[in-house]
């Protein structure tokens, strides 16, 4: 069958998507930077977050380079957790270094940098993903069960049994995350238990590595202020790298400059030290992203009253 992806199409697409979500949009998206994606996504979703997929652009990289030293010089420039100053210092550094000042290909990357460099993206919420891995991995799950040469009868049968093997794993990983108890492995159990009761076993595994990196944190500074309190936090043995996290005590709110919190919804070590620091063995709500706890589905109502089993049934 002959693949239809023009600009027309996707815009159709994307106008299903937004249709089968009752009007809401994505608030990110990630693409392999197709100018037909692109220009789709412009016309129907123009305030998203559009991110170029990571494995894509290191894959043009080697395709426009074809020098291994600067693809790897590359990747950590574009993964990199810089400020935008260091940032844009790097890249000049590495353009020099390669002699690649006049390659069109640089100079448009360049230019689209807000699409794909951590350092201008990392306060946008990308849950963490930086490829479109997730939807080729949902390919790689559909093309079990369905052939290109099914009519449309067999495809939906197949489909279907598609779709209830996805919500039988969906449903084995909500019961392990409700019924199991992970082993405490840090020397912070009592905040490592609290997280470990409030996040899924998923996003709790994800957690757990920060609360383990507090024992190198150090707090350098503190600042006393009117509105709130700021510490100035570094790693242990290297004090040119900080961090500044304001805590507001009347709002009991959190901020760091690393930003991780606002791309991906989970505490960095920078405020799990500050926790620690002021003896604090809970997560407040405010620190907490719904989507990843373990109490979000029963309490899930749709906007329009209906309840969460009401919604499943009518998918």
């Amino acid at each position: 069958m002959e693949k239809n992806e023009t600009t027309d199409t996707y815009i159709w697409l994307l106008h299903q998507l937004m249709f089968a979500m009752k009007g809401k949009t994505p608030t990110s998206i990630i693409t392999d930077g197709a100018m037909t994606i692109s220009n789709a996504v412009r016309d129907v979703f123009p305030e998203v977050r559009h991110r170029l997929c990571a494995w894509h652009l290191i894959r043009n990289a080697t395709s426009n380079a074809e020098n291994p030293s600067f693809i790897s010089k590359f990747r950590k420039i574009m993964l990199g957790d810089y400020e935008i100053p260091v940032f844009k210092h790097k890249w000049v550094q590495l353009i020099e270094e390669f002699g690649v000042e006049d390659k069109s290909w640089v100079n448009n990357m360049y230019e689209e940098k807000h699409m794909w460099a951590t350092a201008y993206i990392k306060e946008k919420f990308f849950a963490g993903f930086r490829t479109t891995s997730r939807c080729e991995g949902l390919h790689s799950v559909v093309v079990r069960y369905v052939g290109s040469r099914y009519d449309l009868t067999s495809f939906v049968e197949h489909f279907q049994r598609c779709v209830a093997h996805l919500r039988f794993k969906e449903f084995n990983a909500d019961y392990e995350s409700t019924c199991g108890v992970p082993v405490m492995q840090t020397c912070i159990e009592l905040l490592e238990r609290f997280a470990a009761e409030l996040y899924t076993n998923e996003i709790f595994l994800l957690f757990r590595p920060f609360l383990s990196r507090v024992g190198s944190m150090r707090v350098l500074n503190i600042e006393n202020n009117d509105d709130c309190i700021k510490y100035i936090v570094c790693n242990h043995g290297r004090p040119e790298f900080l961090w500044t996290v304001e805590f507001c005590q009347e709002e009991m709110i959190f901020m760091c400059t690393c930003l991780r919190m606002e791309s991906f919804g989970i505490l960095c070590e920078h405020i799990v030290k500050v926790l620690v620091d002021r003896d604090i063995c809970e997560i407040f709500r405010l620190l907490l992203l719904d989507k990843w706890t373990k109490k979000v589905k029963p309490a899930l109502n749709d906007p329009s009253g209906f309840s969460r089993d009401a919604v499943v049934i009518s998918r």
